[in-house]
C-alpha cells in the first residue's frame, strides 16, 4: 500500500499498514552521491597531504580524523541504501503456535494495558498465547491478567540480565514454535501475524522485524513536526533498514517482532553480555546461517521519549551496547557472517562514535579562536574551493540516499542532544566498566533536573565558544599574541556562531518539551451527547482529544468549571457512558461554541478498555481519523444511543417497581409466616 504524508484509511480501520514504497533512486540522485563521495575524497587527500602543519599538528590531525569519520559514514550510508529491498507480501500461515511476549519492569498501568488489550486481539488461528512478563514483580498486574485473561509471569530475585534475562526465563515456559516480543508500550494490530508470519514459510528465516512507530508527539518528533509518521528514526525504520534488509542484514529491534523459538534456543537464547541484547543476538543467527526479514509496515504503535531526559537515556543505553559488541564481539571479524553482514553490523556500531566526532567539531573554534592555531595550513580562498564543494554535496546525497527522510538541521539538532550519551558511551572499551541497563523512562513525567541535566554540556560549549569569541575580539582590537588573520577569523567566527545558534535553538525547543498528563491524550474527531449536572445526556457535543481519564469536548454551552457531566460516547464496541468534571474551560473554534476539558470519574475497566481500544485504532489524530460530517454523523448516532439508553434505563425502573420486594410483608410467602 504506497505511502504518503497522509496515510490512506483502510476497511475496518482508521489507518492503513502504510507501507514506503520502493523509491528507486533517481539518476540525478545517484550521480549526487558519488560525485559528494568523490568531493569528499579530493579534500581529503587535500587535507592529509598538504594541510597538516607542524605547529598546529595536535589539532590539525584530529579534526581532519573527524572529517574522514564523515566521509566513511556516508560512504557506509551508501553501501546500505543504494537499493532497498522490496519484498512481496507472503501468504498468511494458519496453524502455527505464537506466544506474545510482553516484557515489562516498572510500567504503569496506563501503558502496560493498552498493550496487553490489543495483544488480546491479534488474529491467528489457534489464537496466540498472551504472556505478561513481569519483572517487577507486582500484585496489581498480576490481577489484571487474571481480568485479561493472559497468562503472568515473573522470575525471582536477583532477575539478571534485564530485558534478556526476562525473555529467556519465558522461553523456558512457553513451548510455542514462534514467539513475538513487544514492549510494554507497544501496542500491537490485530493482523501482525496475518502480516508477518508468512515469512517462515521459509524454514531458515529466524527474525521477522517490523518499524517502530511512535502515537504520542514526544521529543523524538522535532519542533513543528506534523507528520506523526516522520520522527528521529525515520531514517533508520524507513531507509537504512530496507536497505540491510536487501544484504540480509536486518536486525531484531526489540519490537515489534517475531523469531523463531529455535533460532533463539540455537543461539543459546538471547544474548546477555551486552545492553542490545536483540542486535548481538541477530549477529550471533547471521553467523549460524540464519536469515532476517523486514517487513515495513506498520504493525504497532508505541510510546515515544516524551522529553529530553529519557531520550538521552535510551539513546545512551543504544550507544553503550553497540559500543560494547565492537569492542567484545567486533562483527568485522565475526566468523560465520558473510562480507555485506559484517559491514552492515559494524556499520551499526561505529554510528555511535558519532558523539566524539561532534564533541571535537563543537571544540575546535573556541580552540582556534583562544589560541590563535590554525588547523588548516592553506589559505582561506584555497580551503572554501575545495571544502565548499563536499559541504554542499553531502547533505544532498544523503537525501537521496535516505529517500527524502534525511533532514539536514534535524539531524544535526540531534546530534547535539545526544553527544554527551555517546561520548559516555565510549567507557565501553573500558575493561571491567560495565553499566547497569537503564529503563528508558515512559509517560507523563516532569522531571526538570533531568532536563537540566541533559543540556549541561551543550551549553557549556555553547558559552565557551561565546566567550572564545569575545576574546579573539579582543585580541584584534588591541593586536595581541595569538591574533587570526582575517580569512582565518571569518571562517572560525562564521563556525562558532553556526554552533551557538544549533545549541540555543536545541536548549529554548528542549526545556518546551513537557508532559504532564498521566495519560496521552489522543487527538479524535468523535461524535457524543452529554448532559450537564443530574441531566441524562441529551445535547450534541464533539470530543477532540479522549483518554481513559478524560476529554477535550466542544459544546454549545458555556458549562461551568467543575460541573458534573454526563457523557455519551459512542465507540466501535457501541456506546460508552463516563461521568465527569469540567475542570477548564475557554472559547471554542467558532464564537457560538465553547472547548471543555472534562476529567473522567473512575470509568470502569470494561469502558476503559473500549475507549483506549478505539484510541488505538486511531493513533495518528483526527486528520487519520473522522471526517468533520462522519463526526456530525457519529454525534447524532451517539445521541440516538443516549436516547435508547435512557429508554432501556426507564424500562428497567419500570420493572423494577412492578415486581415485588421479598421484604414486603403484604407478598410475603404466608406459609412462611
Amino acid at each position: 500500500m504506497p505511502r504518503s504524508d497522509t496515510p490512506a484509511r483502510a476497511e475496518g480501520h482508521a489507518y492503513s499498514a502504510v507501507k514506503p514504497p520502493t523509491e528507486t533512486m533517481t539518476p540525478a540522485g545517484r550521480i549526487t552521491v558519488v560525485a559528494a563521495l568523490a568531493a569528499g575524497v579530493v579534500y581529503l587527500v587535500w587535507r592529509w597531504g598538504f594541510t597538516l602543519d607542524g605547529s598546529a599538528l595536535w589539532l590539525g590531525a584530529p579534526l581532519a580524523a573527524a572529517e574522514t569519520y564523515a566521509l566513511i559514514m556516508l560512504a557506509l550510508l551508501a553501501v546500505s541504501c543504494w537499493a532497498l529491498s522490496d519484498r512481496p507480501q507472503p501468504a498468511p500461515l494458519p496453524g502455527r503456535r505464537v506466544a506474545i511476549l510482553i516484557a515489562t519492569y516498572n510500567e504503569d498501568e496506563d501503558i502496560l494495558r493498552p498493550t496487553v488489550v490489543g495483544a488480546t486481539r491479534v488474529r491467528q488461528d489457534p489464537a496466540p498465547e498472551v504472556w505478561v512478563c513481569d519483572d517487577g514483580d507486582r500484585d496489581w498486574v498480576r490481577r489484571m491478567c487474571d481480568e485479561l485473561g493472559v497468562r503472568y509471569l515473573t522470575r525471582p530475585a536477583p532477575r539478571l540480565h534485564a530485558k534478556a534475562g526476562n525473555i529467556n526465563n519465558a522461553l523456558q515456559n512457553v513451548d510455542a514454535e514462534f514467539v513475538v516480543t513487544l514492549d510494554a508500550d507497544h501496542v500491537p494490530r490485530p493482523e501482525l501475524l496475518e502480516r508477518m508470519l508468512g515469512y517462515f514459510a521459509d524454514e531458515r528465516v529466524a527474525v521477522v522485524q517490523a518499524p517502530q512507530v511512535f502515537y504520542n508527539r514526544g521529543f523524538q518528533h522535532g519542533p513543528g513536526e506534523s507528520n506523526p509518521l516522520h520522527h528521529d528514526q525515520s531514517v533508520f525504520f524507513d531507509a537504512v533498514c530496507r536497505g540491510k534488509d536487501r544484504h540480509n542484514a536486518a536486525f531484531w529491534c526489540g519490537c515489534p517482532s517475531l523469531l523463531r523459538r529455535s533460532a533463539l534456543e540455537e543461539v543459546g537464547g538471547v544474548a546477555t553480555t551486552t545492553v542490545v541484547e536483540d542486535f548481538h543476538t541477530t549477529i550471533g543467527m547471521h553467523a549460524r546461517g540464519w536469515r532476517t526479514v523486514y517487513h515495513p509496515e506498520i504493525m504497532a504503535v508505541g510510546l515515544a521519549p516524551e522529553e529530553i531526559g529519557a531520550f538521552v537515556v535510551q539513546r545512551g543505553r543504544w550507544a553503550r551496547g553497540c559500543l560494547q559488541v565492537l569492542a567484545r564481539d567486533t562483527p568485522l571479524w565475526r566468523r560465520g557472517l558473510s562480507l555485506r553482514q559484517r559491514i552492515e553490523h559494524t556499520t551499526s556500531c561505529v554510528h555511535f562514535l558519532e558523539g566524539a566526532q561532534r564533541l571535537l567539531l563543537f571544540l575546535v573554534p573556541p580552540i582556534v579562536l583562544a589560541t590563535g592555531l590554525v588547523p588548516v595550513a592553506a589559505g582561506p580562498l584555497m580551503y572554501a574551493m575545495i571544502f565548499a564543494p563536499q559541504l554542499i554535496l553531502t547533505p544532498l546525497a544523503s537525501r537521496a540516499l535516505t529517500r527524502g527522510r534525511y533532514r539536514m538541521v534535524e539531524t544535526e539538532r540531534y546530534s547535539i542532544v545526544r553527544m554527551e550519551a555517546y561520548v559516555r558511551a565510549l567507557a565501553a572499551f573500558i575493561p571491567g566498566r560495565d553499566a547497569p541497563f537503564k529503563v528508558t523512562p515512559k509517560g507523563a513525567r516532569d522531571d526538570r533536573a533531568l532536563v537540566n541535566r541533559a543540556l549541561i554540556l551543550p551549553i557549556a560549549l555553547a558559552a565557551l565558544t561565546g566567550a572564545a569569541v569575545a576574546y579573539q575580539g579582543v585580541v584584534q582590537l588591541l593586536d595581541l599574541p595569538g591574533r587570526l588573520s582575517p580569512g582565518a577569523l571569518i571562517i572560525t567566527t562564521a563556525w562558532a556562531v553556526v554552533n551557538i545558534v544549533m545549541i540555543a535553538s536545541v536548549v529554548l525547543w528542549a526545556r518546551t518539551v513537557r508532559h504532564r498528563r498521566r495519560s496521552h491524550r489522543f487527538p479524535v474527531r468523535l461524535g457524543a451527547a452529554y448532559g450537564a449536572g443530574d441531566s441524562a445526556p441529551s445535547l450534541a457535543a464533539q470530543v477532540t482529544n479522549l483518554s481513559r481519564h478524560g476529554a477535550r469536548i466542544v459544546v454549545r454551552e458555556p458549562l461551568a468549571v467543575n460541573e458534573r457531566l454526563s457523557l455519551v460516547l459512542l465507540l466501535m464496541s457501541g456506546p460508552v457512558q463516563v461521568r465527569g468534571a469540567v475542570a477548564a474551560r475557554w472559547p471554542g473554534p467558532t464564537s457560538d461554541t465553547w472547548t471543555v476539558g472534562v476529567e473522567f470519574d473512575a470509568v470502569p475497566a470494561d469502558a476503559a478498555d473500549a475507549i483506549v481500544e478505539w484510541c488505538f485504532q486511531h493513533p495518528f489524530g483526527p486528520d487519520f481519523a473522522l471526517s468533520p460530517e462522519e463526526a456530525r454523523e457519529h454525534a447524532a448516532a451517539a445521541l440516538a444511543a443516549a436516547g435508547q439508553m435512557r429508554g432501556a434505563l426507564a424500562e428497567s425502573a419500570a420493572a423494577a417497581e412492578e415486581t415485588p420486594s421479598p421484604a414486603d410483608p403484604a407478598t410475603a410467602d404466608p406459609e412462611r409466616d
